[in-house]
């Protein structure tokens, strides 16, 4: 995102942010957002980017989900303690994402989209996909940079980045990677049937 023009959002989410520390409720059936981290700016902060962006995703990635803003949570501390550092998790026992507010709150809003990446591959039967792992990603794109966290394979760690993408920047992600894009786009578009967006993308691919 413009450095900019993130410069703007954050100053105009600051405004609502007590708001949002009111009244974060959103449409989404079961969806729910708590503050765990109090009320200091940068723990509004993040709640209000979380808020806002999840208005943006389509309710069925996000039905039944609980959102944490929690710096110290117990998921964070294992990583910490062996010098990874990380700002979101999804933890699929609960389904639920645990956020930090105390590292780089300004971007907790890709954060978010990322672990919701993180939980519709889990979830909605993406380790089945015969067509995502064989989508093109050049040597030295910004995907084919991207990191697995521990537990993660690479793979879905770049289907989580990818997702946060197409949300976030999806200009970036369809110059970076246009056949992951073009994927992206059928999973949104189909509201996330597996099945559908692969024999899509296979159909398209092979006209």
């Amino acid at each position: 995102m413009d450095s900019q023009f993130r410069s703007r959002l954050v100053a105009a989410v600051i405004l609502i942010s007590v708001v949002c520390s009111v009244f974060s409720v959103s449409p989404v059936t079961g969806f729910r957002l708590e503050n765990r981290d109090g009320s200091g700016a940068e723990a509004a902060l993040a709640e209000a980017l979380v808020f806002q962006q999840s208005t943006k995703i389509k309710n069925v990635f996000m039905e039944d989900l609980t959102v944490y803003i929690d710096s110290n949570n117990a998921v964070f501390k294992q990583h910490d303690a062996s010098g990874i550092g990380m700002s979101g998790r999804y933890v699929a026992d609960e389904n639920a994402i645990y956020i930090r507010s105390d590292r780089d709150p300004a971007r907790a809003d890709e954060v978010f989209v990322q672990q919701v990446g993180y939980r519709v591959y889990h979830t909605m039967g993406f380790d089945e996909s015969t067509v995502f792992e064989t989508l093109e990603i050049h040597s030295g794109s910004y995907l084919s940079r991207v990191s697995a966290p521990p537990g993660e394979e690479w793979k879905v760690a770049v289907f989580a980045e990818a997702f946060m993408l197409y949300h976030i920047s999806p200009a970036l992600l369809e110059e970076d990677a246009p056949e992951v894009y073009t994927y992206m786009d059928l999973l949104v578009t189909t509201g996330g049937d597996r099945a559908a967006v692969d024999d899509l993308y296979a159909h398209n691919r092979s006209e």
